[in-house]
């Protein structure tokens, strides 16, 4: 089964997100880009993932409920979970760590919580974009303790990414694919970090805006259309990275 996917996508939850990128937004413009499966990564939180899923299940597109996590290290990490009550339950756990520092809509932007109908429900009022007091090892732990994969975010990038950051590839990241940014081509970052060299490198917009989505997408050969059948193709090489011309 062919699964075009863009796993990394911001929501109206992201400070740095638009205000334009409500769920049902969302989910309308990844089926007018042809997309099969999107996930929601917002910075430490899932809950709009939980109403994009909704949406997206009455209209045929599989979504994905994720986080960007970022750790204490300052790593980025995409959270992927199995399904709403997974992402529901990794939350209820994540949350406590998050620092509870007041979001500053002015300097960070909003961080708000919209329903499928575009209704605003809430807004999140600690900031988003912070670090929690949780290693990349105990994140990782927690995603796979309620069944859930990781994919480490744009590891090329000057910030928040693992090589930059760490410098290294951790052992316990070992079996996973990894991130490279839609605007660095593979062959670029391997140049820079040899130790890539060999490894599954895929891609995905990190939209922020809805023209975003799905300028970069992989395209899975998986065998059913779930995350745990799209992540065992990326582990065995049967997928291939695309970009929108433009």
């Amino acid at each position: 089964m062919r699964i075009a996917a863009d796993l990394h996508i911001h929501s109206t939850l992201s400070p740095c997100g638009s205000l334009e990128m409500s769920p049902r937004a969302i989910v309308e413009q990844a089926l007018a880009f042809g997309l099969d499966m999107i996930a929601l990564t917002d910075h430490n939180s899932v809950e709009n993932g939980f109403h994009a899923a909704a949406y997206g299940a009455s209209r045929g597109l599989s979504v994905i409920c994720g986080m960007e996590a970022q750790t204490v290290e300052d790593v980025h990490l995409l959270c992927l979970l199995p399904s709403p009550s997974a992402a529901a339950a990794f939350y209820r756990r994540i949350y406590p760590h998050l620092p509870e520092t007041a979001n500053n809509p002015a300097y960070f932007g909003d961080q708000v919580v919209v329903d499928c109908a575009d209704n605003i429900v809430r807004v999140e009022e600690r900031l988003l974009l912070n670090s929690l007091d949780l290693s990349l090892g105990e994140v990782t732990a927690l995603v796979v303790a309620c069944g859930g994969f990781v994919i480490p975010a744009h590891v090329e990038s000057r910030q928040y990414s693992l090589l930059a950051t760490l410098g290294f590839l951790p052992d316990e990241l070992a079996a996973c694919p990894l991130e490279i940014s839609y605007c660095t081509p593979f062959e670029a970052a391997v140049a820079a970090f040899p130790a890539l060299a060999g490894r599954r490198l895929v891609s995905n917009s990190d939209a922020h805006y809805l023209a975003d989505i799905g300028r970069a997408r992989t395209v899975f050969e998986a065998e059913g259309k779930t995350l745990a059948a799209v992540f065992q193709a990326a582990l065995a090489g049967r997928y291939c990275v695309e970009y929108r011309e433009g």
